[in-house]
């Protein structure tokens, strides 16, 4: 039975208490796999953000929460990929699955860490179902041709050799 949005907040909380991530019941995206249809509010605008819009870029999609201390921890690591690979097409959109009265702190958040790559806003965390996220980072690399290249299940560990090789290889496709 899928979890209904107040079940996730229940769990969220859980995991928060316990200092894990969020459970999903699918498995991740496959490797090859179209990336999915999915759009969300622009937290600088609230205008809609696709993935569509990224086609042609490599693109990193992070799923996060302020309250996910793993996703706070990562959060810099990201920002210097961005910086490091960002000339080479690399593009990075950071979707944030807080609820909807917490996007002040989302934007306080994004503010304090420096991120300068793009933020979303999925306060119905329909992101958790659409990538099929076991937990809370998940992180989903989408190549120049809108194919699931990997995903990234918790925090990607600073300079992790697997990941590293793994994104420069899709960025040299």
């Amino acid at each position: 039975m899928p979890m209904t949005l107040p079940m996730r907040r229940a769990v969220a909380l859980l995991a928060l208490v316990a200092g894990g991530c969020i459970p999903s019941e699918e498995g991740a995206l496959q490797r090859g796999d179209p990336a999915p249809a999915f759009t969300a509010a622009s937290l600088e605008d609230r205008s809609p953000v696709a993935l569509a819009d990224y086609h042609g870029n490599v693109l990193l999609v992070n799923l996060w929460a302020t309250w996910c201390h793993p996703c706070r921890a990562e959060t810099p690591y990201l920002q210097s990929l961005y910086e490091r690979y960002r000339d080479r097409g690399l593009r990075i959109l950071g979707v944030s699955v807080d609820m909807a009265a917490d996007s002040g702190l989302v934007a306080e958040f994004v503010h304090e860490m420096g991120v300068e790559y793009d933020i979303a806003l999925d306060p119905d965390a329909w992101s958790e179902d659409v990538f099929r996220a076991r937990g809370l980072p998940t992180s989903v690399v989408i190549d120049r041709a809108g194919r699931v290249a990997f995903s990234w299940i918790g925090p990607i560990p600073e300079d992790d050799p697997t990941f590293v090789e793994g994104l420069e290889g899709v960025l040299g496709r």
